[in-house]
């Protein structure tokens, strides 16, 4: 009787540790909480929702594979990467849109001030011909008064010649303006024509290709819209070795200080791998890093050698010429 009821304690005890829930897994629970903040965020919730979607995936494999110790540690590094790469394009995102804001009212505002500008350049040149036709008539009435009014003649002619050389120092400025357009246009098309005419090269790493700093505004990340749209021939060279690791690098100059050009080196990086990303190229296969003021292939002494420094190189690594 004794040995029954052991058994049957036995197997009552067998029973609660079957059905007792398994410890919660601190990885999969922190990772979560992470991506349902992102998702929660009123400014970046809404972003990288591919992101955010393969990040959940990830997690779902993870919270999967919580009996089998490799699969879980491989799981929880995929789930790690997804969900910094979910919460950085967000970032990238936010940050591109707050850039075409900012742009938009910059030529808002570039507009309304040529406009002002012409406006007050009309307004003068109406005023300088009211002063020329009133100084004419005013030289032909002291004329006509006689020789005792020869003088203030001789002077108001001299104002209306101060009035013509004025309308034409404006005319020449407004000439000026067109001039610096015409060669800022000049500036962006030969930008184009560069990028659309991008060579590989044999690297130590592998073959790569070098994007020139005039892609980026000055002291910004984000790639111009010129820019972006002229990037086929970069993709091509990205997707020419479609399962060869992409290394992206940025660099600057050595103007401003060595921190900012670090950051400013990094995002300019990272910008040119969203492009790639928009592209069709697997984010698994990018890896970006940010170098700042260093590695040089010019002398920063030099605009020309300044130029040549900043710069975003992309590497096919372990790909030979």
């Amino acid at each position: 009787m004794k040995r029954v009821l052991l058994l049957l304690a036995l197997c009552a005890a067998s029973s609660l540790a079957l059905a007792a829930p398994p410890p919660p897994d601190p990885v999969y629970q922190n990772l979560s909480a992470e991506l349902a903040q992102l998702g929660r965020d009123p400014v970046l919730g809404h972003y990288a929702q591919g992101e955010q979607a393969r990040a959940r995936d990830a997690l779902a494999q993870l919270l999967a594979a919580a009996g089998d110790p490799t699969e879980h540690a491989y799981w929880a590094y995929i789930a790690a990467r997804r969900v910094e790469l979910a919460q950085t394009t967000a970032q990238i995102d936010d940050a591109r849109a707050k850039l075409v804001q900012l742009q938009q009212e910059r030529d808002r505002i570039r507009l309304q001030a040529k406009e002002q500008e012409v406006a007050r350049v009309r307004q003068q040149l109406a005023q300088a011909r009211l002063q020329n036709a009133a100084a004419d008539e005013e030289t032909q009435r002291l004329q006509a008064q006689g020789q005792s009014y020869a003088q203030q003649a001789q002077q108001a002619q001299q104002e209306a010649t101060q009035a013509k050389q004025m309308a034409a120092m404006q005319s020449k400025a407004a000439s000026l303006a067109k001039r610096e357009a015409a060669l800022a246009e000049q500036a962006i098309q030969a930008m184009q024509g560069r990028l659309d005419h991008l060579t590989p090269r044999q690297g130590p790493q592998g073959l790569q290709m070098t994007l020139e700093g005039d892609a980026f505004a000055p002291g910004q990340s984000g790639l111009r819209p010129q820019a972006a749209s002229h990037l086929g021939t970069l993709v091509q060279f990205a997707q020419s070795h479609a399962h060869a690791p992409l290394l992206v690098i940025g660099y600057t100059d050595d103007t401003g200080s060595a921190a900012a050009n670090l950051v400013l080196s990094r995002q300019r990086a990272q910008a040119v791998a969203q492009t790639l990303l928009a592209q069709g190229v697997r984010a698994a296969r990018i890896h970006v890093e940010g170098k700042g003021e260093a590695d040089p292939i010019a002398s920063n002494a030099t605009p020309e050698g300044r130029a040549r420094n900043r710069r975003v190189v992309v590497i096919l690594r372990g790909v030979g010429g």
